[in-house]
């Protein structure tokens, strides 16, 4: 929410629910642009902002087959949608939910740079 509102804020008009595969968070129909904000824990990230030195060294606890075979397959969709989106000529974008809660300036401006260059690219 947080990166919607300063989003919109910025005069960026978007849109939440979409048919496109991967349900992407925040989509931009006419620049192709489909945004993702990706929760650590559940896209593969939760190591780094934990501390660990690698993905494996997160799973070094009970029931760790599970959450790191539920967090790679989650890993290995995120691509899959990427690319299926890509080859349809979107531009995907990922951004951390941890860098949206540290810095969502910072967050905001890297999506207004990729959706108002794509609009001048397309004419929109």
């Amino acid at each position: 929410m947080a990166l919607r509102r300063e989003l919109h804020k910025r005069g960026l008009r978007f849109r939440v629910s979409t048919n496109l595969v991967g349900k992407p968070d925040i989509v931009f129909g006419p620049a192709r642009v489909a945004c993702f904000v990706d929760g650590d824990r559940w896209h593969g990230n939760g190591w780094r902002i934990r501390g660990y030195k690698s993905f494996e060294d997160e799973f070094r606890h009970a029931n760790s087959d599970f959450w790191k075979t539920k967090i790679s397959r989650n890993m290995r969709r995120d691509e899959q949608v990427t690319q299926t989106l890509s080859d349809d000529g979107w531009l995907v974008m990922r951004v951390w939910a941890s860098e949206v809660e540290r810095d969502v300036e910072s967050a905001a401006d890297q999506v207004e740079r990729a959706v108002r260059s794509r609009r001048k690219a397309v004419g929109r």
